[in-house]
């Protein structure tokens, strides 16, 4: 059970606080509702409510619309003004980049996806002239021009928030990352800076209807292997935001090739791994139809094709994924044992290799059947696609602009971001 810790004793203006962080959030889960409902739903005074409800419409939080019932009565919905404030989010996976937009309400109103040529520029000059050309749009809404509130960029890299530094950084030519500081000098808005990851689980969990699970692992696999964590309801970022960084586990040596090589579970489990796999089997011999396939390109060996062959009957790309699931069972299972969640969800390229479920996912948890001395958690891809962390992205940048003085709720873990 969550508990609200105080310093001191609750006066009138704390609660009227309280109560109307409690009824904004519950009006943004429910879309919309009544005065009436808001009072029985939280246990509050109609009143109490009415006070609280008349302020948030007077700050421009909420709006009231009239609605005729059946029986002819007029009643007065309330439900969040959409209109008061846009979002906007940014993930960066090398070479795409997205970028969307949510209104007050957490509604996407659009979301569009650009291929980056690196030659020659800066990643954060290339995504500044992204980013400015779509701020050169209007962002409007019922024919109203809204304003952008906030900024948020999704990075494959482990961010430190109380220092603003950025560790494990998946990417090289990132390591250097200052758009944040760039886009805050550019723009009048707040920026904020986070991981893939943390982005796509605290969308998993908020976005939409959610989800119930308060103990779950939302993770990539992608050119690079990450994690969000999702613990006890919150957001789990650990002592400077490197929680989650999974790929990174180290799962043996080999001794024996003349140098020390180090094997992670993201050398050998990120999905190019599927390709290396079928590129050893055709030069053993075994793989003639998947070359063929290929027209015989190693460059067309890709995991969509080895996934397209496998629901075609293909036995070969069907032993080629599941020896990846093997690969894999191993690095999930280190983190089945350490964190015992109650869900992991699968998003990344992942996402784009046909008949995922039933060639890597089910023969994944058999083997894991064999390793984990307990049950298993439910297992599966991400509801949201690869739009996860930039649903995340906006998300965050409304809770920590326009929403931050309203932190109080009561779904069982809130809105951490």
């Amino acid at each position: 059970m969550d508990q609200l810790i105080l310093n001191s004793a609750v006066n009138a203006n704390l609660q009227n606080t309280i109560n109307t962080s409690l009824i904004l959030n519950h009006v943004r889960q429910l879309g919309s509702t009544y005065r009436s409902e808001i009072s029985k739903a939280l246990n509050l005074s109609l009143p109490a409510v009415s006070r609280a409800v008349d302020q948030l419409i007077e700050s421009g939080y909420l709006i009231e619309r009239k609605i005729i019932t059946d029986r002819g009565r007029q009643a007065h919905e309330v439900e969040i003004n959409a209109q008061l404030g846009i979002s906007v989010g940014i993930s960066i996976e090398l070479p795409m980049m997205k970028i969307a937009r949510m209104d007050m309400a957490g509604n996407i109103l659009h979301v569009e996806e650009i291929v980056l040529d690196t030659e020659g520029k800066h990643i954060e000059q290339l995504v500044m002239e992204q980013l400015e050309y779509f701020l050169k749009q209007k962002q409007v809404i019922d024919d109203q021009e809204i304003p952008v509130v906030a900024i948020t960029i999704a990075v494959p890299a482990a961010i430190d928030l109380d220092h603003g530094e950025v560790h494990a950084v998946l990417y090289r030519n990132m390591k250097e990352l200052n758009i944040k500081q760039m886009f805050e000098k550019t723009f009048t808005v707040p920026v904020f800076l986070e991981n893939n990851e943390n982005l796509a689980a605290i969308a998993e969990k908020h976005y939409g209807d959610g989800i119930p699970e308060n103990d779950f692992i939302y993770m990539t696999i992608h050119h690079g292997i990450g994690a969000g964590c999702f613990l006890n309801g919150r957001l789990y970022r650990g002592f400077n935001g490197a929680a989650g960084e999974i790929g990174y586990q180290h799962l043996g040596s080999n001794w024996f090739s003349g140098v020390k090589e180090r094997s992670t579970f993201e050398s050998i489990a990120a999905v190019h791994q599927i390709q290396r796999i079928a590129l050893n089997l055709i030069h053993g011999g075994q793989g003639e139809e998947i070359f063929q396939a290929a027209n015989y390109s190693y460059e067309q060996i890709t995991h969509r094709l080895i996934g397209d062959l496998a629901v075609q009957g293909n036995e070969v790309a069907r032993s080629i994924l599941d020896e990846f699931s093997k690969l894999l069972s191993v690095g999930v299972g280190n983190v089945l044992v350490t964190i015992n969640p109650e869900l992991v969800i699968f998003g990344g390229q992942l996402l784009d290799i046909p008949g995922c479920n039933r060639f890597i996912i089910e023969p994944m948890k058999t083997h894991l059947a064999e390793l984990i001395p307990f049950p298993l958690p439910t297992f599966r891809l991400t509801r949201l696609g690869r739009e996860a962390a930039v649903i995340g992205a906006c998300q965050m940048g409304l809770e920590r602009t326009i929403l931050r003085h309203f932190p109080y709720s009561i779904t069982g873990g809130g809105r951490d971001t």
